[in-house]
């Protein structure tokens, strides 16, 4: 899918596609377009049934939107529990059959992008994320995350915390403002009924994009 439509300037709006199966995905993702996303997180890990090329294939076809695709394992937050293996070789085949993005966990990013050296589409970017259900940690402890992120090859950086209080939030704020002289773009979010306001409030402080639902209640972690 073609991600040319998107604006350079302004943060995305994405919307998490969850199916259990491919069909209520494909419905989902024509949801997304009318209600407005700018794109698409299609997650794999929460499918009953997945034949990796001819289910990617099929939702790359008829998604009328560019595709993010996660394949988020347990160990993250996911629901993915297969062979480490398997999870990776269906990124990599995503990308290979017209993907706009992929989303790697920090842990296994380095391998990753260096699995895709060369083979890379141009248009193509891979989002390296990092999840904290616990807590935000300091500004300064952000900061070196976000050089650690840097550092695997990103295209863009992805920061999911968890807020214990409102004023959390400030401090992902703090860190994609300050990416701004960055060339890799930052997503900032903060996780829990406290960190909602960062979802809402992320396109003042330059993110490159925030999520949103097609209905209440359906929300993904990030």
């Amino acid at each position: 899918m073609e991600s040319g439509g998107m604006s350079k300037n302004s943060t995305l709006i994405c919307v998490p596609i969850m199916g259990e199966t491919i069909e209520k995905m494909v419905v989902d993702m024509s949801k997304a377009k009318t209600s407005g996303a700018d794109l698409v997180e299609v997650r794999l890990d929460t499918l009953k049934r997945f034949n990796p090329r001819q289910d990617l294939e099929v939702l790359i076809r008829k998604c009328p939107l560019p595709t993010l695709f996660t394949y988020r394992p347990k160990w993250e937050g996911g629901q993915y529990e297969g062979d480490e293996n398997s999870r990776r070789d269906a990124l990599r085949l995503a990308m290979e059959l017209g993907a706009d993005y992929v989303d790697i966990e920090l842990k296994v990013a380095h391998e990753f992008i260096n699995s895709i050296h060369g083979r890379k589409p141009e248009k193509f970017k891979v989002i390296v994320s990092s999840h904290n259900y616990q807590n935000t940690p300091s500004v300064e402890d952000l900061g070196n995350l976000v050089v650690s992120i840097q550092a695997t090859g990103a295209d863009i950086v992805k920061i999911a915390t968890t807020a214990l209080e409102i004023t959390d939030v400030a401090r992902i704020f703090q860190i994609t403002v300050h990416s701004q002289v960055s060339s890799v773009p930052v997503i900032g979010l903060v996780m829990g009924e406290r960190g909602l306001i960062s979802r809402i409030l992320c396109p003042k402080f330059s993110g490159y994009l925030t999520f949103g639902s097609l209905e209440p209640g359906i929300v993904s972690a990030p």
